[in-house]
C-alpha cells in the first residue's frame, strides 16, 4: 500500500511538471511561427533562411531545428494555422452574412479576405510555395469551398442549385485576391481584380434569381 502511495505521489508530481513544458513549448512554437511569418512577409519563402527565422525569434538555430527540422516543415505548419483562421472567419461570416443577398455575400468573402491579408500578409508567399502537399492543397481547397458555398446558402433568396459552381467561382478569385496581393506593383492586376469582382457581382445575381 505503501509503494502505492509513493508511485500515485510520483505520477502526481511528473503531470505537474509535464504540463508547464508541454505549455512552454507551445508558447516557444507560436514565436517561432510568428518569427517565421514576418520573415516570409518580408524576404519570401525561397529567399528565408532558417538563420533568419530563429534570430528573428530571439532564439538559437538549434531550437528552431527541435521543433521544425526543414524550412518546408515550418512554412506548412505556419500555412495551415492561417488557414485554419481563415476558415474560422469564414464560418464567422456565414452567421454574420445570413439575409444578405447572394452578390452581397460574396462582396462580403473579399472584404473578409482583404482584411486577413492586410493582416497576414504572409499568406500570399505560403499559397504561392511549389512544395506545398498534394493530399493537403486538395483538402484545404475542399474545406474552403465548402465553406464558401454556406456563406451563399445563407443568402436571400439562396443559391442552391449552383451552388458549387458558384463557391468554386469564388474561390478561383479569391485565389487570385491572394496572388495580387502578393504583387503590391501590379496596378493592372488590381484593376483586372475589380473587374472579376464586378462579373461576381451581376453572376451571383443571376444565379439567385435562377434559384
Amino acid at each position: 500500500m505503501k509503494n502505492m502511495r509513493i508511485a500515485s505521489q510520483k505520477s502526481s508530481e511528473e503531470l505537474k511538471t509535464r504540463a508547464p513544458k508541454r505549455q512552454r513549448g507551445h508558447d516557444r512554437v507560436v514565436v517561432l511561427l510568428e518569427a517565421a511569418a514576418r520573415v516570409f512577409a518580408r524576404k519570401g519563402y525561397d529567399a528565408a533562411t532558417m538563420t533568419e527565422i530563429a534570430a528573428e525569434a530571439h532564439s538559437s538555430i538549434g531550437s528552431l531545428y527541435q521543433f521544425f527540422p526543414t524550412k518546408p516543415l515550418l512554412a506548412e505548419a505556419l500555412h495551415i494555422d492561417r488557414l485554419e483562421r481563415l476558415k474560422a472567419g469564414l464560418r464567422d461570416l456565414a452567421e454574420r452574412s445570413a439575409g444578405l443577398s447572394a452578390a452581397d455575400g460574396g462582396e462580403a468573402i473579399f472584404d473578409m479576405l482583404a482584411a486577413f491579408i492586410e493582416e497576414y500578409p504572409e499568406l500570399s508567399v505560403l499559397a504561392g510555395r511549389r512544395d506545398i502537399p498534394k493530399e493537403r492543397k486538395a483538402r484545404s481547397r475542399a474545406e474552403l469551398k465548402e465553406l464558401i458555398a454556406n456563406v451563399l446558402r445563407q443568402a436571400r433568396p439562396p443559391i442552391s442549385d449552383d451552388v458549387a459552381l458558384m463557391s468554386g467561382i469564388v474561390l478561383e478569385l479569391l485565389r487570385i485576391a491572394v496572388v495580387v496581393a502578393s504583387e503590391p506593383e501590379a496596378a493592372e492586376d488590381r484593376r483586372v481584380l475589380a473587374e472579376l469582382r464586378l462579373m461576381l457581382r451581376r453572376r451571383l445575381e443571376e444565379a439567385a434569381s435562377e434559384s
